[in-house]
């Protein structure tokens, strides 16, 4: 995992959720813990939550608001840049050069509110790596959003094959019969296959369901043009995040590895900003029937996952509209390296060349 979690742009949030100068979260998803801290000059930062004294975790909270960061084993403090700022009896150790000793920083950047970490300091910018989606996410004005709500679901399959199942609509007349399939056409499909592994799959709304209320623009987003409301365009992100967008709401799904046969489902929704607390109830009739058809591809998965190991499921066989799978699969194997990858499995090149620059 390290060759591709460490190595690329992690979903970890919306910039809303640091709402005030000293606000910080602990993100674990890619391996080593990291603070992610809003600084008191506004800016978001992330480190490694390890003292530089012996290594115990600055803050032992998933999350809270604090003018400094200090370790609870030794006292050493940090401010909200990182910056040691106070160590108990500093005399006694010899040439303390407290300059030396912030907190190691992890590559943090925020585009259009949505926060990203790489544990790879010498990994490109995060816009050069989304590349063409950040142009065509842009309509969803995503300093605007709110988040409605979190779920977090352990499925027991393997993280590629939940990626898997979000970059098709192939299964959806058979796994989604009385609600997906009967709002979208899954015979109007456009994917595109864009850089690093990132991929668009647009499906047609139903003309005919368009007041049905997980695809009414009553309560929508007023800044999306005519794509988002004649389709439900989804959007992958490498290694792990899928984004299912509509015009009233949308969903941050994000598949991350406990072990070789299970993932943790992490699922973050998100709709234009509203007045007050309660969330209002288009929203949640929209998470109600999200919840329904969540459940089924969830139901889907483990007997998928035995049946996959068996030797009479290989080799696959991708049809052309089951595209992206292949565009995903070659890119986990260009983030793992040729070298390392067993003997025969590596996913062939043959569709290289039809990748959207």
């Amino acid at each position: 995992m390290q060759q591709i979690f460490h190595r690329n742009w992690l979903f970890a949030g919306h910039e809303s959720e640091w709402a005030e100068p000293g606000a910080y979260q602990l993100f674990t998803r890619s391996g080593a813990p990291i603070v992610i801290v809003r600084g008191q000059d506004n800016v978001l930062r992330a480190f490694y939550n390890s003292c530089r004294h012996r290594g115990a975790p600055v803050t032992r909270d998933v999350c809270g608001v604090a003018k400094r960061l200090t370790c609870q084993y030794h006292s050493w403090s940090y401010d909200t840049q990182g910056k040691l700022k106070a160590v108990p009896d500093s005399r006694s150790f010899v040439d303390l050069d407290t300059d030396e000793l912030a907190l190691v920083p992890v590559r943090c950047e925020v585009w259009q509110g949505w926060v990203f970490v790489n544990e790879d300091s010498e990994a490109d910018s995060l816009v050069n790596f989304l590349g063409p989606i950040c142009e065509q996410m842009l309509d969803i004005n995503g300093p605007g959003m709110r988040r409605v709500g979190r779920q977090i679901h352990r499925v027991e399959a393997n993280w590629k094959l939940m990626v898997d199942a979000f970059l098709e609509v192939y299964h959806i007349r058979t796994v989604h019969p009385d609600n997906a399939a009967l709002l979208y056409d899954d015979q109007s499909v456009t994917v595109s296959m864009l850089p690093n592994g990132h991929s668009r799959l647009t499906t047609e709304k139903r003309e005919e369901l368009r007041d049905f209320p997980m695809v009414s623009d009553q309560y929508d987003n007023p800044s999306v043009g005519l794509l988002w409301r004649q389709t439900s365009t989804s959007f992958g992100i490498f290694p792990n995040l899928v984004v299912p967008m509509d015009t009233g709401a949308f969903t941050f799904l994000s598949m991350w590895p406990v072990d070789q046969r299970t993932t943790e489902l992490e699922l973050n929704w998100f709709a234009p900003e509203w007045q007050g607390d309660e969330v209002p109830e288009e929203h949640l009739q929209r998470l109600e029937l999200f919840d329904t058809v969540m459940a089924q591809d969830k139901a889907n998965m483990a007997p998928i996952q035995a049946s996959v190991e068996s030797p009479g499921a290989q080799p696959f066989q991708i049809g052309w509209h089951e595209r992206l799978i292949h565009h995903f699969q070659r890119a986990v194997d260009l983030s793992i390296g040729p070298d390392l990858l067993p003997a025969g499995t590596a996913v062939s090149t043959a569709l290289d060349s039809y990748v959207e620059r």
